[in-house]
């Protein structure tokens, strides 16, 4: 079984003050259901947030904008790119948001192989960006949810 790895986006970010809010989605190719792996806030004073993980959820959502697909993962690659996903801490420094959460998981699955070299130079440039600039950027790996 092949799955899709994917960053997953949602709202335009058009306003520098609200960006758009990313998370990783694992789903099977063409699926319209995968598995969303993101970081929520908790505490919008001290812009703590929290690891939430929703399993077989529909894609397409009122909020969601659009995916960019980083590559493709076999069963063991799957359930090792969901353990280093898992385990990555999410931010509660005041300063940090899901953007800087995705990048900062992004290094731990180029680290391990699971995303291909340079994946981490591409969306460390996107970070703030509006989805439509991230549509743009990505080319070929973009496909839009509304």
């Amino acid at each position: 079984m092949e799955y899709d790895l994917s960053i997953e986006i949602f709202g335009t970010g058009e306003d520098p003050k609200h960006r758009s809010h990313w998370g990783f989605v694992i789903h099977k190719p063409s699926a319209l259901v995968g598995d969303l792996f993101h970081v929520k806030v908790i505490d919008l004073d001290k812009l703590w947030y929290q690891f939430e993980s929703r399993m077989n959820t529909p894609l397409r959502t009122m909020q969601a904008v659009g995916k960019v697909k980083l590559g493709k993962l076999s069963e063991q690659q799957r359930q090792d790119a969901i353990a280093v996903i898992k385990s990555s801490l999410a931010p509660r420094d005041g300063r940090k948001k899901c953007q800087d959460w995705v990048y900062d998981t992004l290094l731990s699955l180029e680290v391990d192989e699971l995303v291909p070299a340079g994946t981490c130079h591409f969306w460390k440039g996107m970070v703030g960006k509006s989805a439509q600039a991230v549509q743009k950027a990505s080319g070929v790996n973009w496909a839009s949810l509304k």
